[in-house]
Formats: C-alpha cells, structure tokens, sequence
C-alpha cells in the first residue's frame, strides 16, 4: 500500500449510515400484501444490496405480474420516499459523529448506493454540507453496474481523483461488500440484516460505535495483514483453523479452535464462531444467554498452558527463570531432556533464535507426537533448527557439545556424567525436579561428580494482586509449587572447583542418608553426633 491512511473512505448508505433497509423492506411488504401477494421479512432481508431491478422484478412476480417491474418501482420509490419525509433520520450508532471526523480530518469522503437519487434526498438535507466529495446512485450506472458489480464504487474513486485499492469501503450487505472488494478497495464489514461473510482484503466490526479515524486507520492495515502464526502474534483478522481465548467476567479462560459454522457452548448459551470469523482480536461476543466473553490471541504463556497435552507442561514461570537462569541465548546450542507436550521446547526455540539449534530427548514416542503438533502449530511449521530425538539421554546423547542443557525427568541425576561430557566450559546445566528429594539428590550427586560449580536451587511462586481504589491487596489465590530448577556451570576439564566450606546439619549425612556425599564431608562430619546428644 502506497499510503499510511486510506486515500478515501467510500460510505454505502442504507444500514451503514442509516438504518432504513427496515422501511424499504416494509414498504415492500406493504406493497405486496396489500395486493393479496405474498412477502415478509425474511424475503427482503435477501435482496438487501442488490439492484433495485431485481428487486422490483421480484415484487412483480409474487403479485403473478399483476403490476410490472417499473410500476413496483414507482410505488416502492413514492412509499419510500414518504416514510423519510415523515419520519426522523435513522443514525445507526456512531456513522454521523465518525463520518464528520474523517471529513474534517482532510479525507475525502463519496456516497456510493444503490438507491435512486430521488429516495435519498429527503435524509441527504438533513447532513452537514460538504461531507461528500462525490454522490453515486443507482441513476448514474446501468442497472447491471450496480452493486454487486465494482463499477459504483470505481465510478466514485475516479471522481475523486484516487486509485480504489487506497480507498476504505464501509459496507453492511454481502453484495456491497463484494462489490467494494471488486474494484480494488479494502472492506470495512458491518453487522446488518445481511452481514458480509469473511472475504480477504475485509474486516468485520458490529458497528462504527465508538470509532474513530484512527481505528479506521488500524482496521485497514489489519485487512491487509497474512495469516501468522501464533509465534508471530497471529496475522490480520480471525481466522478458522486458528486458536483463540475466550475470557468470561469471572476471568475463567477458554480455548477453542475456530471453524466456520461452528459454536462454543456454555452454560450461558452458545457463542458462535462465525461471530469472532473475520473480525480484529480484542472484541467482546455474546453468548445467546446474554454473557460477554473477550475474544483474544493466546500469547506465549496462555498458550502452553492451553495446548493439547500427553504430559505435564512446564508453567511459564518456570520456562521464564529457566531462559533467564540458564542464560539461553540467540545462537545457542541446547539440550533438551524430557520433552513431554513441548511446554519448553516453545520458548527454548523462541530463544535460541533462527540460528541456534535445540535437540530434545524423548523415550516416549506419544509425548514426542504430541510435542512436535503443538511445535508446529505455534510456529506454523516444525523448525529446521529442532531436532527430537526417540531415545534415552543416559545411553544414546549424540557427542555434539552443547552450551546449555535442561533436564525435566525423574532422575536427571543418572545423566550428569554423560551431559557433562558435551558440555562445553562454562555452559549451564538446568535440572527441573517436582519434589525436595529430588532436589537434594540432584545438587549432592554434581557436589559428588566434581567438575562442576556449587548447584544453586530455586523455587518460584507467583501471587496475583487486586488493586481497586483504595482497596489493594493480595490476590485471594497464588501460584504456589510446580517444581524446583537447581543451575550449576560446567567446570574446563580436570579441573575442580573449590569446595564450599560448609559445616552440614547434624544428621544430615548420617546413616539414614544412602545418596552421594560432598567430597569435602568427612567421615567424622558424617557421624557427628547432635548438639543435644553431646
């Protein structure tokens, strides 16, 4: 796109910047049914954006031809025509206040409908002079051109002087939609009686309640935008196939994949997808049972939480600290023990970078499966930069060295000699473990192993807090205990690293105590009795 804003902003008119398409269907209706024919809502709901000729064509044989197409366009146009010189001006919510900022923001602005210049003149007299550059209507095109055909809103950007693929349609029928897509333009789409369907180069919104130039702005650059992956922060509008969170007052989070004609239920009713189908992130649908639900992209954190899982994942806060603790950088080789449902191997890929290289270790080739889907679906395709390895870390890691490595398994402790191996001076080993015996186990046997530096072990919770006015405090609930990360550095080779001085808790290596000692814990601080029983 050549411009930052829309060259132009092309209004349809009826059910877009006044609700009338209700008169001109019970003008219809009145029409028929006074005449013995048969006609009702639903039926003029469907020709809604068409040409006025298949509208009266349509008129003329319900009644069997008892009055002809130009007839019932005379009497339709006269009924019409009344009711707007009768009745007050239809605003729908928010076109007069936004039509009058664009305008006056410098952006030209044309009227493009497909109804006769006769019919809307009596609602034009009551809009501020100058707002349109340009009128097109029905009178000034074939019937043929009209909508759904490109020509009306081709025939307005060429007034003003624009190419229609800068321009910005706003529409609320299908075949106005279609018709504004035809010439070249972007689709802003408005809930209406015969809402547009999802189209590329097309945005969906409910109304214009609320917006402003800017949000136009923002709206149209969206309607541009590809599909993304989720890695990428998704792409454009929704889209089917795509995973999203619903959010309800209480905060209860719900993920679901979109599809086209499909529905969500709830015990508030059921919140259609095609609601949410081509419309911006951020927006709030109603069940039928009168509940909100917020409408969002999973990030990072929501999404591995929500995945499809064979396995237990690793919570956010603890990829978080492992990225941060472990020093994970852009290029980096790692390891990856344990893959379970890919919980880590997510921001592990995210961090190493395009460049970096992860190869994760699996025994179980379900969990691996179910690892590589969720992969493949954050980013879209499965990186050329992760390797997943059907094997057992103790017995087959390849001899490539590595600058990092993280083990989440029940006993990471049976495979330090063998990561330490390829781990390259100064890397940083990374062990999740579930319980404290666990985590003694692991610290002691790298105490025991040599060649590494003091293990470091952490535990992280997480507390949520409510601030309202005056009233901020704690959170009623808390992310407490999901696990322990125990980090030590790789020592160069043969060397040892000083010994921490330490005295232990009495007992702590006593004759209770079966796993690996310190080197620096003698026999006599093994066997040392407790204070009270000398």
């Amino acid at each position: 796109m050549p411009n930052d804003t829309p060259s132009a902003v092309l209004w349809d008119f009826d059910g877009t910047l006044v609700d009338t398409e209700p008169r001109w269907i019970e003008a219809e209706t009145a029409i028929i049914t006074s005449r013995g024919g048969q006609w009702d809502d639903e039926t003029g709901v469907r020709f809604i954006g068409t040409p006025l000729v298949e509208v009266t064509t349509a008129m003329s044989e319900a009644l069997d031809g008892a009055i002809s197409p130009a007839q019932a366009e005379a009497l339709l146009l006269d009924r019409v025509i009344a009711y707007h010189r009768e009745r007050p001006v239809p605003w729908c919510p928010g076109s007069r206040e936004l039509l009058e900022e664009v305008r006056a923001a410098g952006v030209p602005c044309a009227l493009v409908t497909g109804s006769t210049r006769s019919a809307i003149e009596p609602l034009l007299a009551h809009f501020s002079e100058g707002l349109f550059a340009t009128v097109v209507t029905y009178d000034d095109l074939p019937p043929e051109q009209s909508k759904p055909a490109p020509q009306p809103y081709l025939l307005a950007a060429s007034r003003l002087g624009v190419d229609a693929a800068d321009c910005l349609v706003i529409e609320d029928s299908a075949s106005g939609a279609r018709a504004g897509n035809g010439a070249g333009a972007t689709v802003l789409a408005l809930d209406g009686p015969a809402t547009p369907p999802p189209a590329p180069d097309r945005v969906h919104v409910p109304d214009l309640a609320g917006l402003h130039l800017p949000d136009l702005v923002k709206l149209w650059h969206l309607a541009h935008q590809p599909a993304a992956a989720p890695a990428q922060g998704g792409g454009g509008v929704l889209r089917a196939g795509e995973r999203i969170t619903l959010s309800d007052p209480k905060g209860r989070r719900h993920s679901i994949v979109l599809a086209d004609g499909a529905v969500f239920h709830t015990t508030k009713g059921a919140v259609r997808h095609d609601d949410l189908i081509g419309g911006p992130q951020g927006v709030v649908v109603t069940s039928a049972g009168g509940m909100d639900f917020l409408a969002m992209r999973p990030i990072l954190s929501e999404f591995t939480v929500t995945m499809p899982r064979e396995a237990a994942v690793v919570y956010p806060k603890e990829a978080a600290q492992i990225v941060m603790w472990a020093d994970v950088f852009p290029g980096a080789r790692v390891l990856e023990a344990g893959v379970g449902s890919g919980g880590l191997s997510i921001p592990l890929l995210r961090a190493v970078g395009p460049h970096g290289r992860l190869t994760s270790y699996e025994r179980r080739p379900e969990f691996a499966e179910v690892a590589r889907a969720n992969v493949e679906t954050f980013y879209g395709r499965l990186p050329q930069n992760w390797r997943v390895e059907l094997a057992d870390l103790a017995t087959d890691i390849s001899p490539e060295p590595v600058d990092r490595a993280v083990l989440d398994m029940l006993a990471p402790w049976e495979c330090i000699d063998v990561v330490g191996d390829v781990l390259v001076p100064g890397g940083v080993l990374c062990c999740y473990v579930a319980t404290t015996t666990q985590m003694g186990r692991v610290m002691d046997s790298l105490r025991a192993a040599g060649g590494w530096t003091e293990p470091q072990a952490t535990e992280t919770t997480m507390r949520d807090w409510h601030a309202e006015g005056l009233a901020i405090r704690p959170s009623h609930g808390a992310t407490g205990h999901t696990g322990f990360l125990v980090i030590s550095r790789r020592l160069a080779p043969g060397v040892q690293a000083p010994m921490r001085k330490r005295r232990p808790a009495p007992g702590a290596y006593g004759p209770d105590y079966h796993g690996p000692r310190p080197r620096n814990i003698t026999e006599h601080d093994q066997w040392r009795p407790a204070k009270e029983e000398r």
